[in-house]
C-alpha cells in the first residue's frame, strides 16, 4: 500500500541527532585532510576569514563563524602563539581586539589549501555535483527555518555552485 500521508514526526529519525552524527563525520573527513598542514578544520575557517578581511576584529568573526566569543578565544590562542595571527586592540575600541594574518599565517594557508581542497573533492564527488548543491541548498533552508534571518537566501539563487565567502 502506498503512504498518501507524510509520517508522523515521532516516526522519524531525530533530525538533530542525525545533523549532529553527520557533522562530526564530514568535520573528521576535513580534520584528517588538514592535519597535513598542522591546522584543525576550525584553525582553517579562522585564517581564512581573517584572509578575506585583513583585519578582523574578533566579535564579528564569531558571528560569521557562528561561534562563541569564548570558543573563538580558544581557537585563535594557539594561532597567534604560532605566530599565525596577530591580535592587537581596536584603535577606535580599546576593548575590542582585531586580528590579522602574518606572512607565516598567509604561507600557512598556502599549505593547506590543497588539502582543505581534497577534502572538499572527496565530498562533493561522494554526492555527485547536481546532488551536492540540493544538499547544500537543503542545509540552508534548515537554517533558515529554525534561525530565521540566517541560511544563506533562497535555495534558487544559492547553489553549490555560487561561491560564498566562506565556501573554502
Amino acid at each position: 500500500m502506498i503512504r498518501t500521508t507524510p509520517p508522523a514526526s515521532g516516526d522519524l529519525p531525530c533530525a538533530c541527532t542525525t545533523l549532529r552524527e553527520a557533522s562530526r563525520a564530514v568535520a573528521r573527513l576535513y580534520e584528517r585532510h588538514l592535519a597535513e598542514a598542522g591546522l584543525t578544520a576550525t584553525q582553517f575557517a579562522i585564517l581564512r576569514a581573517i584572509e578575506r578581511r585583513g583585519t578582523y576584529n574578533l566579535r564579528p568573526l564569531a558571528d560569521e563563524l557562528v561561534m562563541d566569543r569564548t570558543s573563538l578565544y580558544r581557537s585563535i590562542a594557539p594561532l597567534e602563539r604560532d605566530g599565525l595571527v596577530a591580535i592587537e586592540a581596536d584603535a577606535s575600541d580599546a576593548r575590542a581586539r582585531r586580528a590579522s594574518l602574518t606572512e607565516a599565517g598567509r604561507a600557512r594557508i598556502a599549505l593547506a589549501l590543497p588539502h582543505w581542497r581534497a577534502a572538499q573533492r572527496t565530498f562533493v564527488e561522494g554526492f555527485g555535483s547536481g546532488d551536492y548543491g540540493a544538499f547544500i541548498d537543503d542545509l540552508k533552508r534548515a537554517i533558515a527555518q529554525v534561525e530565521p534571518g540566517r541560511g544563506g537566501g533562497s535555495p534558487a539563487v544559492t547553489t553549490a555552485t555560487t561561491r560564498r565567502p566562506h565556501d573554502d
